[in-house]
């Protein structure tokens, strides 16, 4: 090829877009979005994980509130006061007796106490108070003396309370069981003595015998405060006296009658004992 002819093809190279000894051109690829787009969507699933973070993110436990709710009377710190002393527990249970008792003073918006076997000691019955319903399961009964006794659920041993048997405020004393042991009993006038004004404003109610036998002693709890007496004027039977003690809780507390209408309601559902014939009764200060 002679120097002009290759001269005029070269010419002709360049005319058509040619450049001498350039390397050739990558085309560009149209399978992907472009550049900009493809940043916006890489920001957007930032974000939007950004925020399904947030929104499922655990919080914090949540501190309790306060309970402010007045409705219920039995969490009022200054809410009335009961106490059950089941001094039979140990030797004569009745679980299901004391539960609904529990239940219906409860309802009534009473704070309740219960007391069972043998931590109904003599220092307790001494020293009982501020409650405005005190319920005595306890055997009781009238010593030769004249003064009614309250059992304890304490066993008798001669080296304790000696000053108080000395003085008679503290027996020895014995159930119809002669299988049990003997009890400590308290003299009735002392229930609550150590506790001073222990006994204001206090409904007593004991399931034992003999309760109502002894108007000195009763009018020594009115002396020292008790609102209203309820015992039995004899002997009776335990499972009687539990049936009295339910219906006239029950009564007082949950249909709210009278004292005196309690009775009569008692009397006339449950009746008196059926062996020894002995009713229930009711004193007033």
């Amino acid at each position: 090829m002679t120097r002009s002819k290759k001269k005029k093809l070269q010419n002709r190279y360049m005319q058509q877009g040619g450049k001498k000894d350039t390397k050739p051109v990558k085309e560009k690829s149209h399978h992907g979005p472009p550049r900009t787009a493809l940043s916006f969507i890489v920001i957007s699933v930032f974000l939007i994980s950004v925020c399904l973070a947030w929104a499922y993110w655990p919080s914090p436990p949540k501190q309790p509130e306060q309970q402010t709710n007045t409705d219920v009377p039995s969490t009022k710190i200054d809410a009335p006061r009961a106490a059950i002393l089941d001094g039979l527990y140990s030797v004569e249970p009745n679980l299901t007796l004391i539960d609904t008792l529990t239940n219906y003073l409860s309802d009534a918006g009473y704070r309740v106490d219960v007391y069972r076997g043998e931590n109904v000691t003599i220092g307790l019955l001494r020293s009982i108070g501020g409650y405005k319903v005190l319920i005595l399961r306890l055997h009781s009964t009238i010593h030769t003396d004249g003064f009614l006794y309250l059992f304890s659920g304490e066993n008798y041993t001669a080296s304790k309370y000696v000053d108080e048997q000395l003085t008679g405020v503290v027996k020895k004393a014995h159930t119809f069981d002669e299988n049990e042991s003997a009890y400590f009993a308290l003299n009735a006038m002392f229930l609550g003595n150590d506790k001073s004004g222990g006994l204001n404003g206090s409904t007593i109610i004991l399931t034992g015998c003999n309760g109502t036998g002894t108007p000195d002693v009763i009018q020594r709890l009115f002396e020292r405060g008790a609102k209203a007496y309820v015992s039995w004027n004899g002997f009776v039977d335990l499972s009687h006296s539990d049936e009295g003690l339910l219906e006239l809780v029950k009564a007082l507390y949950a249909e709210n009658l009278s004292i005196g209408l309690a009775v009569q309601k008692v009397m006339r559902e449950v009746g008196p004992d059926p062996y020894y014939k002995s009713v229930l009764e009711y004193r007033n200060p």
